[in-house]
């Protein structure tokens, strides 16, 4: 299995948003709002990241590339 940063690179290249809400204290994917299968991974790779905060989030994004494609 490839790692899980190139997972949320694929879901990028495909057109999933990936954001940091506040509310959940982690990563989401924008479709969470009205589909929430893919909420326990995002919470299980939010805690395998450390990413727990907007700044932490943003470091993420930026070392493994998780950029607009």
């Amino acid at each position: 299995m490839t790692e899980d940063y190139e997972l949320l690179r694929e879901m990028k290249r495909k057109g999933e948003e990936i954001i940091f809400s506040v509310e959940k204290g982690r990563m989401m994917l924008i479709s969470e709002i009205w589909d929430n299968s893919t909420s326990s991974l995002m919470e299980q790779l939010s805690r395998e990241y450390g990413v727990d905060s907007r700044e932490k989030f943003i470091q993420f994004k930026e070392k493994y590339n998780i950029t607009d494609y």
